[in-house]
């Protein structure tokens, strides 16, 4: 029985627990930071007037595509 070959799983298995707890703690630093993001755009929109299509337009503006150009 050859034990100097398993003598790395302890240090493997420490390393892979500190990869887990760093990956857990980057997924819950990125949610807050959409929760945050998520609050300010709620917070924007309702301010934002509504804008009624052909405001200050005349009627012909608008009602065609050129799709030859």
């Amino acid at each position: 029985m050859d034990v100097s070959s398993t003598s790395g799983i302890p240090s493997a298995a420490n390393a892979m627990l500190a990869n887990q707890t760093a990956s857990a703690s980057a997924v819950s630093v990125l949610k807050k930071s959409l929760d945050m993001q998520a609050e300010t755009v709620a917070a924007l929109l309702p301010t934002e007037p509504a804008a009624t299509p052909g405001q200050g337009l005349p009627e012909n503006v608008g009602r065609n595509i050129n799709i030859t150009a």
